[in-house]
């Protein structure tokens, strides 16, 4: 394993953006065991970390191009930062949003992903927020109930969004309206990916895997695995998928491993495209993909 300045830290997470370049999130152990919020942030480029630190837990990443480009971090607390090419700014997603619930928040936010260009960010009881620039964020989520633990969320466009959770919850969003859908399993699903083939892709815990669109939702029957999915990603006209473990890519119906070659990472958690390059991050690991080979980054 190269010796890096992530040596002796764990990723939260990461997200690239082209070859060679992206952002890369991690903790201090010793700061979580003693519970000091906060993040170590590396920007990688070509073989060298640029270090900045947050007194935040972020744990989730958007790369976004309105309202101009820029990444958004959040963390589950609520607190966020936007750096934009314009700037940066940070602040509480709860006080920086309209229109106000009709209950107080606090904490909450499991992810943030990218739909058409625009950050959203979802989370427990039912919250969906939308980035509008810098200090505003658009609530978005009447007529989801608080009973919705939502964990991911992702869509075709901003008219198409769909938020998954926990108990199978699956709900769309047709840019006004929240609709729910008829969920072929109650398991906890974690990841949501609406791919440019016209289908969206969902999976969970024990290995689940759905694919669908709109209200009629369908399992994949594959045998490959039963370990928990934990993240979705679209590479190169195919659906890849990452356990604790392991990546996948899905082929008529049934998970591949993917081959690391002679390097393989003992840690995976998420994935993340960029242009021409996948990344898979564990707590210990970061790999990349062209396409035909992994090579190791960190």
């Amino acid at each position: 394993m190269p010796n890096t300045p992530l040596n002796g830290l764990v990723m939260r997470t990461a997200i690239a953006r082209q070859p060679g370049m992206g952002f890369i999130y991690a903790a201090d152990p010793q700061k979580e065991a003693d519970e000091v919020p906060h993040a170590i942030i590396f920007k990688y480029k070509d073989g060298e970390f640029i270090r900045t630190d947050a007194n935040y837990d972020a744990h989730s990443l958007a790369i976004v191009s309105q309202p101009g480009p820029g990444l958004i971090d959040v963390s589950g607390s609520g607190y966020y930062s936007a750096i934009m090419a314009s700037g940066t700014s940070s602040g509480d997603i709860f006080d920086d949003s309209t229109p106000a619930p009709q209950n107080p928040r606090t904490g909450g936010i499991r992810s943030v992903a990218e739909i058409g260009g625009v950050a959203f960010a979802v989370g427990l009881r039912g919250m969906v927020y939308r980035f509008e620039g810098p200090k505003h964020w658009t609530r978005i989520d009447d007529g989801l109930p608080e009973t919705f633990n939502a964990q991911a969320i992702h869509g075709f466009s901003g008219n198409e969004i769909y938020a998954v959770g926990r108990e199978g919850s699956i709900w769309r969003f047709d840019g006004h309206h929240w609709h729910p859908c008829e969920s072929p399993t109650s398991v906890t699903l974690t990841s949501i990916k609406c791919a440019p083939n016209g289908i969206a892709y969902i999976a969970g815990h024990r290995g689940v895997l759905l694919q669908g669109r709109n209200d009629m939702w369908s399992v994949v029957d594959q045998t490959e695995t039963s370990d928990d999915i934990w993240d979705l990603e679209w590479f190169i006209d195919a659906l890849y998928v990452s356990t604790m473990s392991n990546v996948y890519r899905l082929k008529q119906s049934q998970l591949e491993p993917v081959d690391f070659g002679d390097d393989r990472p003992k840690s995976c958690y998420q994935l993340s495209a960029g242009k021409d390059v996948m990344w898979s991050n564990g707590e210990f690991d970061l790999m990349s993909f062209d396409g035909i080979e992994w090579t190791r980054i960190v």
